[in-house]
């Protein structure tokens, strides 16, 4: 007698995979992974002795896939939780002092927060990496966070960059910003708190706070002084000197600038007729 074809409407999961998806819910975090892996391969070999098709091991592929997502996601907000329970307020070691030599404020560098919950992170299976990427005028830094069973979620914290000093160098702006921009990303990802609040986002100088350069002032230039008025003698000489109608045209408009007596501008008139009489003759 030939074996029956069965499609997905007549397949269904026996009272034993319930009653094993039901019971996965309250085992340990370390034993959910096998137990889920376990009952979502069950089901694939259900349907395969069940003699299922291509359509129906293509949607129990994607169940199973995406069972193993959900429950990785809830191991990562339980991790976290029991992480976020455990870890301390980090302790803010790191002081910037003012020119008189007092503590301006104090700030948590990066390697000071790892070094104070790298172990916490490992214990609750997590581990993270950073990278940066650069902009026009920015730089964001990303933290991501992987779980054991896979889940992984991604924290980004983007800084503008400050403008270069006298003490600082245009590439050590760029890494200042880039400390900053990387310790509130890793901060933020694992919900992290500081004792106190961060000072040092005033200037986003990252972990070397740097005090701006005195302004200086610069001397006022002084006002040109009016030049003084010429002779008439030498508004003559000047006059008679020019060699084009162009040059005596500008040295005569430059002396008519200046306050003349009736006498002393039919002199510079008179002038500047002959010069220009014998200039139209030369040429």
């Amino acid at each position: 007698m030939p074996k029956p074809k069965v499609v997905l409407n007549s397949f269904s999961l026996s009272p034993m995979s319930s009653l094993s998806l039901r019971k996965a819910t309250i085992v340990p975090i370390d034993e959910h992974a096998t137990i889920i892996t376990q009952n979502a391969d069950s089901l694939l070999s259900q349907a395969v002795a069940a003699g299922a098709g291509i359509d129906t091991l293509e949607r129990l592929m994607a169940l199973r896939k995406e069972m193993l997502a959900e429950e990785a996601k809830k191991a990562f907000n339980i991790a976290m939780a029991a992480f976020q329970a455990e870890c301390p307020v980090i302790k803010k070691t790191k002081e910037v002092k003012t020119n008189a030599g007092k503590v301006a404020y104090k700030y948590a560098p990066i390697e000071s927060a790892v070094i104070q919950v790298k172990e916490l992170i490992q214990k609750h299976g997590f581990r993270y990496s950073t990278t940066m990427e650069l902009n026009e005028g920015r730089v964001k830094a990303f933290c991501r966070v992987v779980h054991t069973l896979g889940h992984e979620e991604v924290s980004e914290m983007e800084v503008p960059l400050g403008n270069k000093t006298d003490i600082m160098s245009q590439s050590q702006v760029v890494a200042a910003a880039s400390t900053f921009a990387k310790r509130y990303a890793f901060l933020n990802a694992f919900g992290i708190m500081t004792g106190d609040e961060d000072n040092d986002t005033a200037d986003q100088r990252g972990d070397a706070p740097v005090v701006p350069p005195k302004k200086v002032t610069a001397p006022k230039k002084p006002e040109p002084k009016a030049k003084a008025k010429p002779s008439v003698t030498q508004v003559l000489e000047f006059l008679t000197k020019c060699k084009t109608a162009e040059g005596l045209n500008t040295t005569f408009d430059t002396a008519m600038k200046h306050a003349w007596d009736n006498a002393d501008k039919e002199a510079i008139e008179e002038c500047r007729m002959n010069v220009l009489e014998k200039i139209s003759k030369s040429s």
